[in-house]
């Protein structure tokens, strides 16, 4: 199968059915006869710009992130809003905490922006430090994510 055929299969099984896990996913795939690896799967993920949300049950779930139009920085921003949980400054380095599987979500996007501040990105499932040279950089950095919270107030 064509990766394009894979990741339209990919979008309706993300819209019709709850899915928390990569291995939920590749369940489904491999029920409608698809074979892909978990690799193949984690890269379709990130290219289709998925992320998790919470479900109406209480957990999570893959859901397809929309907002290709704005700008990065605001991408960041209402990223940040829907995924970031907890955020702290620890010195010369911010911990993010994020819903689970969206921590490369936030890091790729820091990435892309190239904060002056941010000289490096470690992200987890739902965990990202950002590493700044100084304290007072790092600071920035916090008061940042501060603000952006500070909106969905």
């Amino acid at each position: 199968m064509k990766k394009v055929e894979r990741q339209m299969m990919i979008k309706q099984i993300i819209l019709n059915n709850d899915i928390a896990t990569q291995e939920e996913l590749l369940t489904q795939l491999q029920n409608k006869g698809v074979k892909a690896t978990q690799a193949t799967i984690s890269r379709d993920i990130k290219e289709l710009n998925l992320i998790k949300t919470n479900s109406s049950d209480g957990g999570v779930k893959y859901t397809i992130y929309q907002n290709h139009h704005m700008s990065p920085e605001d991408k960041l921003n209402s990223t940040i809003r829907s995924v970031v949980t907890a955020y702290n400054c620890v010195q010369f380095m911010n911990i993010i905490v994020t819903l689970p599987g969206n921590a490369h979500v936030i890091g790729a996007l820091i990435d892309d922006i190239e904060f002056p501040e941010i000289v490096g990105t470690v992200a987890g499932n739902d965990t990202i430090i950002l590493i700044s040279n100084t304290n007072e950089e790092a600071q920035k950095v916090y008061t940042y994510f501060e603000s952006v919270m500070a909106d969905t107030n």
